[in-house]
């Protein structure tokens, strides 16, 4: 494969990577303490590592009603402490809704814990309650997130926090720790502007469900070559829904409910103050084909077809869709380890 290794650990000589991806929230009601639900997914992001996983991804959402994780940042030091090698990352952190001096210190933190394993990726967002909340202007997110990148960057790599912009403006203090290294910023996102801005200020770029990955993976290419940036150095990550089980029907039947949670509290959150609620789906109404669900040879066939039609450098899916039990997230996890993961890298390595 024509792919090297990079700082994040994502490019591989042997066709791509897995990981896992956690948002830690549950549907309402709450079926047990949320300490012990933590404990419960930190138990299988080890399980993870110990099988051979290479990464572990943590998305932010913040008051909703689920206990979607508010702190990416801190569970991602939690994370740290309890692994070694697996990459920790964000997928994705809102960074216009952060200040950016805060991100850089805590993210700093975060990779002297985990020696060096941190990767930054951060989203525009895009929930109204949560702007408005957190006290910042939801239409300046394109500046606030150039800005915010220009910033930790600086921190990071000159030690130092003066800065003058449109939206951010410091006296030149010191900045300490540093992490020592050139921590990996990717972006996220679903549009042409935002691949565009990808190419031109990130390290890599983070692309969702089957049709996005596809989707953005020729305007990546266009853009690659547009801005003169090296493709060999440049990794696409695909974020999937991945259930498997022996049985196909049975992991519909496990995980359409979970899937049909997850899109209707998107569409609600996407949907303005003012504006009408969408109708929510049930688990017999969601669609079977952007999801990756069924048995091991079925997971395994249609990651194969979408690395043919996007290759990318490193997939994560979600460890625990919200409303699984531990052991269900930990049975299909061992699946994928020992039957998807092969036979995708085998037919990677082929192509």
């Amino acid at each position: 494969m024509r792919r090297v290794a990079n700082e994040g650990g994502l490019h591989m000589n042997d066709g791509p990577t897995f990981g896992l991806w956690y948002d830690f929230r549950q549907p309402v009601p709450f079926r047990q303490s949320y300490g012990s639900f933590y404990g419960e997914c930190l138990e299988e992001i080890e399980e993870g590592e110990r099988l051979g996983l290479s990464g572990v991804w943590l998305s932010e959402h913040h008051f909703v009603d689920d206990g979607y994780l508010p702190s990416p940042l801190v569970a991602a030091a939690a994370i740290a402490a309890r692994t070694r090698n697996m990459t920790i990352g964000t997928n994705v952190l809102l960074l216009p809704m952060h200040h950016p001096l805060r991100v850089a210190e805590d993210a700093a933190v975060v990779d002297l814990i985990s020696g060096g394993r941190f990767v930054l990726g951060v989203g525009l967002g895009y929930v109204q309650h949560e702007f408005e909340v957190l006290g910042f202007n939801r239409k300046h997110r394109p500046s606030l997130m150039e800005e915010g990148v220009a910033v930790i960057r600086q921190a990071w790599e000159e030690g130092r926090i003066g800065f003058s912009g449109r939206r951010w403006r410091f006296e030149d203090l010191p900045f300490e720790p540093r992490p020592g290294r050139r921590i990996p910023i990717y972006f996220g996102g679903y549009t042409e502007p935002a691949v565009d801005r990808a190419v031109r200020l990130a390290d890599g770029f983070m692309a969702g469900g089957r049709k996005g990955a596809a989707e953005m993976y020729g305007l990546l290419q266009r853009k690659l070559k547009e801005h003169g940036r090296d493709p060999a150095t440049f990794p696409l990550i695909a974020s999937q829904a991945v259930y498997v089980h022996e049985d196909p029907e049975r992991a519909w039947a496990e995980a359409a409910p979970c899937i049909a949670y997850q899109r209707n509290r998107y569409a609600e959150w996407g949907s303005g103050r003012d504006e009408p609620r969408p109708e929510p789906i049930g688990p017999g109404e969601v669609p079977r084909e952007p999801y990756f669900v069924g048995s091991p040879d079925e997971v395994a066939r249609d990651l194969i077809e979408l690395y043919r039609q996007a290759p990318y450098e490193h997939l994560c899916f979600w460890g625990r869709l919200p409303g699984l039990s531990h052991e269900q997230a930990l049975n299909s996890m061992r699946l994928f380890v020992e039957r998807v993961a092969p036979a995708v890298r085998a037919a990677a390595g082929k192509a």
